[in-house]
């Protein structure tokens, strides 16, 4: 299939046929712009596509598309939807209350009058926020952009950022293309399509559903086949419901530096363990010991039968919460049957991976969903607020049952006369054992006895892992640790590995005068947070630095406005004394800017951001970070725009500060024109340059070490340009040439 490219020109049609030599496109010309959409939409006809995707459907794709054509009075959704039904946009120039808020603080020239956001009906809302925001009756619309989102973890969710990270190469910011190749990189189409096999769901729910609709889907079907229904309680049923009041075990850690080896175990599929070997479901719950006035269980009024409690009383179950269930002999509840054919039929699809190689990558897909469904099951019975069949009771018996197994491991191990070992911390369903003196292949052997001797005291299918050795480590908080971790006995090189905390893998100081030098990379100092604009306060000084931005942005452009939730990036300058964080913020592009008169608030990394994170660690030792930076001698930041003066000036504290040596000046500049033409030759391959090459393309890309370097080394020629101007070494010149 053809790639093809739709475009509007006044060229005769001789003229526009030269166009054909596009390699790999075809090329149809329109005349006026309703004849484009007329193209488009006969495309979308002819080849009838399942499923349309973009990169960001509503800002600049389909979305986009849609708002221009309903100014020509085209219904575009609706022509190219399978359906006669209406089609449904959902408009993005919906009323912001910061907006006007934020117009106070702004300065005054970004403050136009005749930049409005009108109100309007948002026809989905749900979609806007969550998914795509444009429905095509008969297809699927799937916004790449929030996709991605769950799928890798990354700082910004450009198209240029996601593709070097899944496809490994770098990207100019117009390559269509690239959607579809990560897609197919990242097997979206398939795996979906396994989920929706999997879990008896349409293909859109998948991604648009939430984890109930998942495990509701496969409870229901196996709940039909026991003759079981369920019941559906209303708002006002589950709001009324008893509150949970058990909560998993999660101990205070010894804060500290731990020198000797520190064993890291956990239960496998604690919670999905706890259901199958206690028989926790709705169809084995037989109420409380101790029933409140009302016999409320979970949603329902429920009084459990008194001969059929006198006939079980020897086969009760009593959870430490207080919950009488029934054994698996007499009643095999709907919850552990479910979950015991999805772990067997797991292991069943992970061994025909092996076996079956060119079907691995569905065989995986496969056994991701099983393991997602097991793990999420819990979460179904205790939706308190947004359930469908919530029960407050089931879920305190699956916590509590799984908090009194830590509980009953950690008394075992800390009063074990052999290991001579102490827990110092436990979380939920792993504990973390100090084994002091010991060795790491010692610690190895100790944490297998260990994970047998628990396993063993605990019902089928109840099993404790031993999973690494952490030699040395730091305990700072709850979950929040660091350390050298050992994943095998013959391990010799260990693996950094944190958890909950900002790890930076530098000598300090020398960092810290290469910040305060400003021989470092903005692109290490821009931060991207989440803007959701609509759900602020009224105030001003409650936005977030991110959402100024967008705010400033959007006032130059209103089509610039963020998709809700999406990663507004921005750095921090240098300001009025006492300015607020918010008066500091800037889009990182000014900051970048040729002619920027902006500076990085370097102060403000290495004292707000840098040291607070590291002192969190390196303060368990009695080191004082504060205090090293305080003492390091402060480097000196190079100026390039040295003039003739040699009028004193008390910034001048070196003698090289007064040179202007011709030779130093241009072999300087020949250096840096030389580092032009080396980026340029990088640029050219992705997109075509940056001004250096004529048609090249003007590159932006925040995902690009590149585009930052060479913004930093185009500086610093028109600094050196303008001392070697002034001295008289060559005619003036822009550095734009460069």
């Amino acid at each position: 299939m053809n790639d093809h490219l739709l475009c509007i020109s006044c060229l005769a049609p001789s003229v526009c046929r030269k166009l054909d030599g596009i390699s790999g496109c075809k090329v149809l010309v329109s005349s006026e712009e309703k004849l484009l959409f007329d193209n488009f939409i006969n495309i979308i006809c002819s080849f009838d596509p399942d499923i349309l995707i973009g990169w960001d459907i509503q800002g600049g794709s389909l979305g986009f598309l849609a708002e221009r054509a309903s100014h020509l009075g085209i219904g575009l959704l609706n022509k190219i939807s399978r359906t006669p039904s209406e089609t449904k946009t959902a408009s993005r120039n919906f009323e912001i209350p910061e907006k006007r808020v934020a117009d106070e603080m702004l300065p005054e020239n970004l403050v136009d009058d005749s930049v409005l956001l009108e109100e309007a009906i948002i026809e989905d809302e749900w979609g806007r926020t969550h998914a795509s925001g444009v429905h095509v009756g008969g297809r699927i619309v799937l916004n790449v952009w929030r996709l991605m989102r769950g799928e890798i973890k990354l700082n910004m969710y450009t198209a240029e950022s996601v593709a070097e990270a899944v496809l490994r190469q770098k990207i100019p910011s117009i390559q269509s293309k690239a959607e579809f190749e990560i897609m197919n990189q990242l097997d979206m189409i398939n795996r979906t399509s396994e989920l929706a096999r999997v879990f008896g769901i349409d293909f859109f729910s998948v991604l648009s559903r939430g984890s109930q609709y998942r495990v509701e889907s496969m409870f229901l079907r196996l709940a039909h086949t026991q003759n079981f229904l369920a019941i559906s309680p209303g708002p006002q049923q589950v709001a009324t419901q008893p509150a949970m009041e058990c909560l998993p075990l999660v101990m205070e850690p010894e804060s500290g530096f731990y020198a000797d080896p520190v064993v890291v175990l956990d239960f496998q599929s604690l919670y999905p363990s706890m259901i199958i070997a206690y028989n926790l479901c709705y169809s084995t719950c037989l109420g409380k010991v101790a029933p409140s006035k009302a016999d409320v269980l979970g949603v329902s009024i429920y009084s459990p039968d008194p001969h059929a409690l006198h006939d079980l009383k020897d086969q009760i179950l009593l959870t430490p919460n207080g919950v009488m269930y029934v054994p698996s002999k007499a009643r095999k509840g709907v919850l552990p049957r479910l979950l015991e054919e999805i772990l067997s039929t797991r292991i069943m699809v992970k061994k025909a991976m092996k076996k079956l190689v060119p079907s691995q990558q569905i065989f995986n897909a496969r056994q991701l969903a099983l393991k997602l469904i097991a793990n999420v099951t819990y979460g179904y019975t205790a939706a308190g607020y947004s359930g469908r069949m919530p029960c407050a009771e089931l879920a305190d018996s699956i916590v509590q049952c799984g908090r009194r197994t830590l509980e009953n491991a950690i008394s075992l191990v800390n009063t074990h006369d052999k290991w001579k070992a102490k827990v110092i911390y436990g979380d939920t369903d792993s504990m973390f054992v100090l084994l002091k003196g010991r060795t790491v292949k010692e610690s190895f052997q100790i944490g297998h006895e260990i994970a047998s001797a628990v396993t063993a005291m605990n019902p089928n299918p109840v099993t404790l892992k031993m999973e690494k050795v952490y030699h040395p480590c730091f305990l700072l908080t709850k979950k929040r640790y660091v350390g050298y971790s050992y994943e095998s006995p013959d391990q010799i090189e260990p693996t950094f590995d944190a958890k909950g905390i900002e790890t930076v893998k530098v000598y300090l100081q020398r960092q810290w005068k290469r910040i305060l030098s400003g021989r470092v990379s903005l692109q290490d100092f821009v931060f991207a947070k989440e803007v959701r604009l609509g759900t602020y306060s009224s105030r001003a000084s409650s936005l977030p630095p991110a959402a100024i931005v967008a705010i400033k942005a959007m006032r130059a452009d209103p089509r610039a406005e963020p998709c809700y939730a999406e990663r507004v990036p921005y750095v921090v300058i240098h300001g009025e004394p006492g300015a607020r964080l918010v008066d500091l913020v800037v889009e990182p592009l000014d900051l970048l800017a040729i002619d920027s008169p902006y500076r990085l608030n370097d102060q403000y990394y290495i004292n707000k951001q840098i040291i607070p994170a590291l002192q969190r660690v390196f303060g368990l030792v009695g080191a004082d970070l504060y205090q090293w930076f305080s003492e390091m001698p402060r480097p000196v930041r190079e100026a390039y725009a040295k003039h003739k003066s040699h009028a004193p000036n008390p910034y001048r504290t070196r003698i090289d500060f007064y040179y202007l040596s011709k030779h130093s000046v241009i072999g300087r500049t020949a250096k840096l024109e030389r580092d032009i033409q080396h980026l340029a030759a990088i640029c050219r391959h992705c997109g075509g340059g940056d001004w250096i090459v004529e048609s090249g393309v003007k590159c932006t890309s925040l995902a690009c070490s590149v585009f930052y370097e060479r913004r930093k080394v185009q500086k610093d020629l028109q600094g050196l340009s303008s001392v070697a101007t002034e001295a008289g070494f060559y005619p003036k010149c822009m550095v734009e040439w460069f």
